[in-house]
C-alpha cells in the first residue's frame, strides 16, 4: 500500500500542474506567444541544468557494471528501431508518428523510476539505477534528437539532407550539451564552484514544473478527441509491452534481483516529460505527445504497483 500511496503522491503534482496550464490559457491569463516564449526558455535553460545535475552528481555506485548498462542502453534503442521499422508504416503522418516514438521508448528515469526505486527498495540497493542514469539519459536524448530531426516534415526538402541536418541539431541541441559536459566534468573530477552548483540547481528546480504548466496550456479537448486511438495505443506500447520486452530480455542474460528490479522500473516508467518540449522544439506533433505523457503516467502507476508486489511476491527481491 505504501508503494501505491507514494506512486500517487508523485503522479497527482504532475496533473495538477498540467491543470493549472490549462486553467491559466482558458481564463486567458497567458496566450500563445507566452507560451511559446515559456518553452524555448525552459528548453534552454531549465531542462539542460536539470539533466546536467542529475548526471554530474550521480553517486557514484560500489561497481560498474558494463554488461547491465549495456543490455539497457542496447535493449531501449532496439526496441526504438523497431518503433521506427513500424509505426511510420500505420501512422502516416510524420509528426505523429515520430511523437508516438519518441514517448514510447524514453523513460522517465530522473522523476518516476530513480526516486521510485529508493522508496521501494532503499538507497543500500539503488546502485543499478544509478550507474544507469550517466548513460541512458543522454543516450536516449541523442537518439530522440536523432528521431524527431529524420522525421521532421520539413526534411522533404531536397536542399538538406536528414542526416546532415541531424548531425547539426544534435550538436547545436542545449539538453545534448549538457549531458556531454556533465559527462566530462564528472569523469574528469572537476569540481563545479558554489555560485555555479546553486545556480544550476535553481534553473533545475524550475524545469519539471515549468515543462508540465506549458504542457498544460496546450492541451485541447479536440485534440483529445481526435488523437484518442494514439495516445492509447502508444500508452499500451509504453508501460505494457516495453517492460515485457525489457525484463525478460534481463532475465534471459541472467540478470536477478534489484538488478531485474531497475530493469522493470525503468522500462515501466512513463514517457519522459522532457519530451513535450523536444517536440515542441523540433516539430513533432507535441500536443499529441503531451498527452502520451499524461496517460503513461497516470497507467504506469498501476503498473509498477502490480509490478513491485509480483517481484516481493516472488521473492525476486526481499
Amino acid at each position: 500500500m505504501a508503494n501505491l500511496i507514494f506512486s500517487f503522491n508523485t503522479v497527482a503534482p504532475v496533473f495538477l500542474l498540467v491543470a493549472i496550464g490549462w486553467l491559466a490559457r482558458k481564463t486567458s491569463l497567458v496566450n500563445e506567444p507566452f507560451v511559446d516564449a515559456a518553452s524555448k526558455l525552459n528548453f534552454r535553460t531549465g531542462l539542460p541544468a536539470l539533466l546536467f545535475l542529475n548526471i554530474y552528481q550521480a553517486k557514484a555506485a560500489d561497481f560498474f557494471d558494463w554488461k547491465f548498462v549495456g543490455l539497457m542502453a542496447s535493449g531501449c534503442l532496439f526496441f526504438a528501431l523497431i518503433l521506427c521499422l513500424t509505426v511510420p508504416r500505420i501512422v502516416k503522418d510524420k509528426s505523429k508518428a515520430s511523437a508516438i516514438i519518441h514517448t514510447v521508448f524514453k523513460p522517465n528515469v530522473i522523476v518516476l523510476g530513480f526516486p521510485l526505486m529508493i522508496m521501494a527498495f532503499g538507497e543500500e540497493h539503488s546502485a543499478a539505477i544509478s550507474m544507469l542514469m550517466p548513460v541512458l539519459i543522454p543516450v536516449n536524448n541523442i537518439v530522440a534528437v536523432l528521431i524527431l530531426c529524420a522525421m521532421d516534415p520539413e526534411n522533404d526538402d531536397a536542399k538538406t539532407h536528414p542526416l546532415k541536418k541531424a548531425f547539426a541539431s544534435v550538436m547545436k541541441n542545449p539538453i545534448i550539451l549538457a549531458a556531454i559536459a556533465a559527462i566530462l566534468l564528472q569523469q574528469l573530477g572537476v569540481p563545479l564552484p558554489g555560485f555555479l552548483t546553486k545556480l544550476l540547481a535553481s534553473l533545475s528546480n524550475m524545469a519539471t514544473p515549468f515543462a508540465l504548466i506549458t504542457l498544460g496550456a496546450q492541451m485541447t479537448m479536440s485534440s483529445v478527441l481526435s488523437d484518442r486511438k494514439y495516445v492509447v495505443s502508444a500508452t499500451i506500447l509504453k508501460v505494457l509491452v516495453t517492460p515485457l520486452f525489457i525484463v525478460p530480455l534481463a532475465w534471459f542474460f541472467g540478470f536477478r534481483g534489484y538488478e531485474l528490479a531497475t530493469a522493470f522500473l525503468v522500462s515501466a516508467s512513463p514517457s519522459a516529460v522532457n519530451c513535450y518540449m523536444l517536440a515542441r522544439e523540433m516539430r513533432s506533433d507535441e500536443v499529441l505527445t503531451g498527452e502520451i505523457i499524461l496517460s503513461s503516467t497516470f497507467c504506469s502507476m498501476f503498473v509498477i504497483f502490480i509490478g513491485i508486489f509480483v517481484l516481493k511476491t516472488l521473492a525476486i527481491v526481499s
